[in-house]
């Protein structure tokens, strides 16, 4: 058999680790006969393409990758209760768990200064990277970062109505301010009060995430568990354009758009490089498309 004709077929917005079909030929699916253009009628799925080895093959480092996301801290009773279970890798202070999560994927465990924290790693990952990461994930946790605003825009109108704008940054040790968000209000007391919440809202979130991102306009706070609610409920991203938007300084990202299938918008902002990263590896898994793609469908 020439396996250099050999196709795999699957979903061109999402992949998570496996293929609809096979096609041996290249041409026709092993399982039915039918070529790509009867499967996406039979289907009814118009967004179903043919790729090669090569391609399989970064699409599953890729997923993989996506796996691995941040260390998340653990109570110490998980985590000596995960002691007890048997480890295929183990040092004084961290523990592969025996059982495999995904293929060569384990559940890691690990210990700092008396706090314990987890996430998926591969089993062969070397110790020198291991210890490379946990100490960059201490470090971001640990970081206390001062928070720092300053008034853009003063001018009353009367005594129950005027306008402000108050700009929020943060101050870390590498470097200048990174901008969190303005608080800009005009009108009645009300308003001031409704926008002031908003904001606190936005520092909690930036502070529940170690000054790594925030979470806005409501909605889940946990930008990985907001990817595990797309995936798992099967919902598609929608982009009015990009999903990404850069300020001129480029200290930060934003992910938003919205939920194709509920409406809802979502915002993030991301001052961290890793959490960028792995977010990127993560939309390879959910379906993603842009407005202009879907008026185009209908």
């Amino acid at each position: 058999m020439d396996h250099d004709k050999r196709k795999y077929v699957a979903d061109s917005r999402y992949f998570r680790g496996d293929v609809l079909t096979v096609m041996s030929d290249g041409v026709h699916c092993d399982d039915s006969g039918h070529t790509l253009i009867e499967l996406r009628e039979k289907e009814h799925n118009p967004y179903l393409y043919a790729f090669g080895a090569k391609e399989l093959q970064k699409k599953n480092r890729i997923y993989m990758e996506s796996l691995c996301a941040p260390f998340r801290e653990v109570h110490r009773s998980w985590y000596e209760e995960q002691c007890g279970f048997p480890s295929i890798r183990r040092n004084r202070n961290c523990f592969f768990n025996a059982t495999p999560y995904h293929w060569e994927l384990h559940d890691f465990y690990f210990k700092v200064s008396g706090r314990c924290f987890t996430g998926i790693r591969p089993v062969n990952l070397p110790h020198e990277e291991l210890q490379r990461q946990i100490g960059e994930h201490y470090r971001r946790i640990t970081l206390k970062p001062e928070i720092r605003k300053w008034n853009i825009v003063s001018s009353g109108t009367d005594e129950n109505c005027w306008r402000m704008g108050t700009a929020y940054f943060f101050i870390t040790g590498k470097g200048g301010p990174r901008f969190i968000c303005n608080l800009t209000v005009s009108g009645e007391m009300e308003s001031v009060q409704e926008a002031r919440k908003d904001v606190a809202r936005i520092l909690q979130s930036l502070r529940r995430h170690h000054f790594t991102y925030y979470a806005g306009m409501g909605g889940i706070d946990d930008l990985d568990r907001f990817m595990d609610y797309m995936e798992k409920d099967g919902y598609t991203l929608l982009a009015a354009g990009t999903f990404f938007q850069y300020p001129a300084g480029r200290e930060s990202v934003t992910f938003t758009g919205k939920i194709k299938e509920t409406g809802k918008r979502f915002l993030y902002r991301i001052y961290d490089r890793e959490i960028f990263l792995h977010l990127l590896k993560r939309l390879r898994s959910v379906k993603r498309e842009t407005e202009h793609t879907e008026r185009r469908m209908t």
